[in-house]
């Protein structure tokens, strides 16, 4: 969809004054979802995405672009992104028309999405890497070889083939394709880097818990689950590890992750758990270490409940017959 961009006179000039370099690695990633119900019936959304903030988006029933963070309209004029707005609007009906064209010759049948993942990823040193890659029902189906100038297919499929050598087949296409991933892809990575710097800088501090699960009552004693929540951090990279009377537990069976996983409030939040044997007799605790903590760590115990002993349990029996005599009495006033 926004590769429509390329089509557009500005394009190709206006960001020739490069920003700066951004200090770390980052990607400009434009993603498009079409749904084909069937030959006269697509549904198209876009987003763009600057590392794993969203910045644009666009649901072509109006191809009208959203800009989704304070300064994601700066670095285009308001007359640029409406050529761009027209553009896109043009190209998605093209498109579909050539899928559709496709999908008949071949008997594909319906419905069936395609996915469209375009971009470039920066990484400090000055270098680049464009991409340009195809998906088909979810899997990868054709990608952009950009130093070799042509789509290669990532599957063997006849569709796979006649897609391209049908793409292949224009190699004025390929170029303006090459220039983009490697010029104004580039440009425009540095120009919203360098608007939406606070937004990349932002640092949210993690909160984490430590509580345990314990075995069912029944059968053999099993392993007691110690899991540690940590959630409400950003950015994303964060280092979650278990320490076992002060040292850290290695990877293995006893351990378990979820993954990162968003939050709602543009935040990240992350579950690991460690297998413990009952009555093993050790100290465990969960650490974080995060950008927002400034070099320091998170260090979060597991408080063992202590066991019940005999003067817990008498306190416990005298404090139940109290309450008890208590509630006779008055019961007796009221029936008197």
């Amino acid at each position: 969809m926004l590769l429509a961009l390329l089509l557009l006179p500005w394009a190709w000039g206006a960001l020739a004054a490069s920003p700066p370099v951004p200090t770390a690695s980052v990607t400009l990633r434009l993603l498009q979802i079409n749904v084909f119900h069937n030959a006269s019936s697509t549904d198209t959304q876009g987003m763009a995405l600057l590392g794993d903030l969203e910045t644009h988006s666009m649901d072509c029933s109006t191809c009208e672009i959203r800009f989704l963070q304070p300064w994601a309209q700066q670095g285009l004029t308001p007359k640029q992104w409406q050529d761009l707005e027209l553009v896109i609007h043009r190209d998605l009906f093209n498109f579909s028309r050539t899928v559709t064209e496709i999908a008949q010759h071949h008997g594909g049948g319906y419905p069936f999405v395609t996915q469209f993942s375009i971009g470039c990823e920066l990484p400090p040193n000055g270098t680049s890497r464009g991409f340009y890659d195809v998906g088909v029902n979810g899997e990868d189906f054709i990608s952009f070889d950009v130093d070799g100038g042509k789509w290669v297919t990532r599957q063997r499929d006849k569709l796979a083939l006649y897609a391209q050598d049908l793409l292949n087949q224009d190699k004025g296409a390929a170029r303006v394709i090459q220039f983009f991933l490697r010029i104004t892809c580039v440009n425009l990575t540095k120009s919203f880097v360098q608007h939406g710097k606070e937004s990349l800088e932002r640092q949210e501090r993690p909160v984490a818990v430590v509580f345990a699960r314990a075995p069912p009552s029944a059968g053999t004693p099993a392993p007691v689950l110690l899991v540690c929540r940590v959630t409400g951090f950003y950015p994303r990279p964060v280092r979650v590890a278990w320490l076992q009377d002060g040292e850290e537990v290695g990877p293995g069976g006893r351990l378990n992750s979820s993954g990162i996983l968003p939050n709602a409030d543009l935040t990240y939040q992350l579950r690991s758990s460690l297998a413990v044997g009952p009555g093993a007799g050790h100290s465990y605790a969960c650490r974080v270490q995060h950008s927002s903590l400034g070099g320091r760590s998170l260090l979060i115990p597991w408080e063992q409940s202590r066991p019940w002993g005999p003067g817990l349990a008498v306190g416990i029996t005298l404090g139940v017959v109290a309450v008890a005599a208590v509630a006779v009495v008055l019961w007796r006033s009221r029936r008197r």
